[in-house]
């Protein structure tokens, strides 16, 4: 056995409990068990830019669409989330608190955000503001796990994560001849003087859809701080969305589109408020050059502007305009290939304390490929990038996967990959010259070389996922010896594995989701914070006439962190949490539906020095007509 398969083997001997849930909620129940109908396969366009059936994908992914979101009551994306395998969230504090997502155990800045084809990352922290996000807005999540830069470029060390809003990007199939007109209205109320107001409407004319978007969610919230001095002060947070997007068929062979989707949120917390707004803009086209040959151009801006007061003005926004061309060309029957040109430019404003800005603005240029090709029962994928950013030159990544079908749904994959991610602006050209420490502008991209395993089956009425992986990334950007500036030094191995499995037993339907890492900061033999190595998701739902139940179990090992006094290493013991959902249906388009978060009323921390919430409830309702 090599030092891979042994260090996943001790960490699941380590945890037996976890295994033991897993097993005996989803191990084979004799004729009780109903099988799972794995002939019905999704669209998956994420993880190689291309529409593809999901199960011939060589990627380890994950899909939520508006019937699991509906379902879940997720009021954000921290509790949609969360229950994906290989991802791990943490949150300082409860709604609109900062939310960071560890992917795979890399870095919160490792995982490209896309909203709609459009980058979310900033460029001054390099993450996505998940928190502002309104979950009502979406129709559908693809989270792809696994380096992603061969496609995608910087960002993408982790995988990549698009969220797709009711009116994102057209498919093929989107022709709206008929007229139609459809709509959605939703209103809520629950503890914390929370609120929730939601509305939609989509209308289609003469080969011309619009849609309309809007949302507003506040909360009261509970005191934030729990240490060194608890918060007298509720940490209280509003957020309003709009949304707006025309789709219009040009003719039997062309569509173009254009949408805008904008956010505004306030969060008030003690000794200090935040301002953030986030705004997405994009236009395309998209078509049939020949009937080998697709073609689509996408034009796009995003926007991100965040003030925070506290002991000081602290004020960033970023902005950055993006083209993306990208051609499908199916040569024949058993192979696909996409050649694409990405070009995005990046402006920075910065604003802080004792802070001086140098630079504010950057161009990176870039080609890529994907193939696909089948020869006979193997698989192969093959995609290579190249970057020429205006800061540190030219970088390549590239990833290879081989697949093999078994027959009987099953599939079985291997991949090697490489990635990387791009020093921030911040990093950059930010001095804090108050606090002697200094930008660099020499610093180079962190890399990461990855390999992982695959496989996809059905059996004894399960569908089962599982994926073994190994991620080393280097040249991690860190405080030099000298405290004084940043540099290259970091270097961190994470071994993983994830499981996934549904199954029908006894009329309710059963999923886990199941994350066991290994992972150290390689120079110091430190465990990375705020990524616990052991991760369990349990769900089970059925429903009955009317009325339907959701049963959600949420087991989180314990973790590295910071202190809250010392800023020393400390520890946050793990927990578990149960939430439940009833629904009921009193007639075809009205849904009354009653979330209970934290059931049995724990007390736990997910950020060392960090409230969350007890018992809590949200009673809402949904019309569609």
């Amino acid at each position: 056995m090599n030092n891979h398969q042994s260090n996943i083997t001790t960490s699941a001997r380590r945890h037996p409990a976890l295994l033991a849930c897993l097993t005996a909620a989803l191990l084979p129940m004799g004729i009780a068990a109903q099988s799972v109908d794995t002939t019905v396969q999704e669209m998956l366009v994420t993880a190689n830019r291309l529409s593809q059936f999901s199960n011939d994908t060589l990627n380890a992914h994950t899909l939520l669409d508006r019937n699991v979101i509906d379902q879940s009551a997720a009021g954000s994306l921290y509790d949609l989330l969360r229950v994906v395998p290989g991802l791990q969230m943490a949150r300082t504090g409860i709604d609109g608190a900062q939310t960071s997502l560890f992917m795979r155990g890399s870095n919160s800045n490792h995982t490209l955000i896309l909203l709609d084809g459009v980058r979310l990352n900033t460029a001054s922290e390099g993450a996505a503001r998940l928190e502002h996000i309104p979950v009502s807005h979406i129709e559908r999540i693809e989270v792809i796990r696994g380096p992603q830069s061969s496609v995608y470029g910087a960002d993408a060390i982790g995988g990549v994560i698009q969220i797709f809003t009711r009116s994102g990007l057209p498919t093929a199939d989107d022709t709206h001849s008929n007229e139609t007109f459809s709509g959605r209205l939703e209103a809520g109320i629950g503890t914390e003087q929370s609120r929730v107001l939601h509305g939609a409407v989509r209308g289609s004319i003469n080969r011309t859809l619009i849609d309309i978007d809007v949302s507003r969610r506040e909360t009261d919230g509970i005191p934030a701080r729990n240490a060194p001095t608890p918060s007298t002060l509720n940490a209280g947070w509003e957020n309003q969305s709009l949304g707006v997007g025309i789709q219009h068929a040009l003719n039997t062979n062309w569509q173009w589109w254009g949408r805008w989707q904008g956010t505004d949120s306030e969060n008030v917390f003690e000794g200090g408020d935040s301002e953030s707004s986030q705004k997405t803009g994009s236009t395309g086209v998209r078509g049939q050059l020949s009937a080998r040959w697709s073609s689509q151009l996408q034009l796009s801006r995003f926007e991100d502007n965040n003030v925070t007061r506290q002991s000081g003005l602290s004020h960033s926004k970023t902005e950055r305009r993006s083209a993306q061309w990208q051609n499908e060309l199916r040569l024949s029957a058993r192979s696909n290939t996409l050649l694409g040109l990405d070009v995005d430019d990046e402006d920075l404003f910065y604003l802080s304390s004792g802070a001086v800005q140098n630079v504010s603005t950057r161009r990176n240029n870039a080609l890529f490929a994907v193939h696909q090709q089948d020869i006979g029962v193997f698989d192969v994928t093959a995609s290579v990038r190249l970057d020429d950013n205006g800061q540190f030159g030219e970088h390549t990544t590239g990833r290879l996967a081989l697949g093999r079908n078994l027959g009987n749904n099953s599939t079985v994959w291997l991949a090697a990959s490489t990635a990387f991610k791009a020093p921030t602006l911040v990093d950059l050209y930010v001095d804090f010259p108050a606090f002697n420490f200094f930008a660099n502008p020499a610093l180079q991209p962190e890399k990461a070389r990855n390999l992982e395993a695959g496989m996809r089956t059905s059996f004894a009425g399960m569908a089962l996922d599982i994926n073994v992986f190994r991620n080393n990334i280097s040249n991690l950007i860190a405080s030099d010896s000298t405290f004084t500036s940043l540099d290259n030094v970091g270097r961190a191995r994470i071994d993983g594995l994830e499981l996934s499995a549904s199954r029908d037993m006894l009329g309710w339907q059963s999923r886990a989701a199941l994350t066991l890492l290994d992972h150290k900061n390689s120079d110091t033999g430190d465990k990375l914070l705020r990524r616990p190595n052991e991760q369990l998701s349990l769900s089970a739902s059925r429903r009955f006439d009317q009325l339907s139940v959701l049963l959600d179990w949420q087991l989180r090992g314990d973790q590295a962190d910071l202190d809250p006094v010392t800023y020393g290493r400390s520890r946050v013991a793990g927990y578990a949490v149960l939430d439940t959902v009833i629904e009921w249906q009193p007639i075809r388009a009205l849904n009354l539906q009653l979330k209970i978060g934290n059931v049995f009323d724990k007390d736990y921390e997910v950020v060392d020095g960090y409230s969350t919430l007890g018992r809590h409830a949200m009673l809402s309702a949904r019309h569609q007509f």
